[in-house]
């Protein structure tokens, strides 16, 4: 389950394709009036879109923000402990990470993870689990999300992330569902913000 994301919305004509971008990009290609026009001319409408699309960071998360309140729960400077190729076809890699952040009620946190990754030009999808840690208490988690990169090299992914708990400390998120951005910048600043869905 994702929210809030936008796909490009293809418009076939006779002999041409247009294709728009959140309305604000249109990009027009001459194609032949078969029905299925050849690869070079899918591949040469995805470049175009990549080259023009980028990411509003700040108006996602106003977005949510004003949907759901204040994130419950955020993460900075993940490291990556370990990337695994998994297929080549698809394009499919295997990514682990340890994160610092801070929870609402629980505070200071180290959470571990890994996620699987499929890419289809442009878009990301990925499903991943994990643990959220706090001295001997610990929270569990399986997550969804999409994305993809910008013109700039910035990635944003959206998703849902689903708790569980049986520790005293973390009974506050047990079979609760979080709304999180995951944002990670050209320079590989990133970020996580999750908001509680209830």
């Amino acid at each position: 389950m994702v929210l809030l994301f936008q796909n490009p919305i293809v418009i076939e004509e006779a002999g041409a394709t247009t294709v728009t971008q959140d309305n604000s990009n249109i990009i027009t290609t001459s194609i032949p009036t078969s029905p299925t026009p050849p690869a070079s001319t899918t591949t040469a409408i995805t470049s175009a879109l990549n080259n023009t699309f980028s990411h509003d960071s700040a108006r996602e998360t106003n977005t949510l923000t004003s949907a759901f309140g204040s994130p419950f729960y955020e993460l900075t400077d993940a490291k990556d402990t370990g990337k695994e190729v998994l297929s080549i076809d698809p394009q499919q890699t295997k990514d682990s990470y340890i994160a610092q952040g801070i929870m609402n009620g629980i505070d200071n946190v180290t959470e571990y993870g890994t996620y699987i990754s499929t890419y289809s030009s442009p878009d990301i999808t990925s499903v991943g689990k994990g643990m959220i840690v706090q001295n001997d208490n610990v929270a569990t988690f399986t997550a969804e999300d999409t994305g993809k990169y910008d013109s700039e090299g910035n990635l944003l992914l959206k998703g849902t992330m689903f708790f569980q708990s049986d520790d005293k400390k973390m009974e506050s998120i047990n079979g609760k569902v979080g709304l999180y951005l995951y944002w990670k910048d050209s320079n590989g600043t990133d970020w996580t913000k999750t908001w509680l869905w209830e």
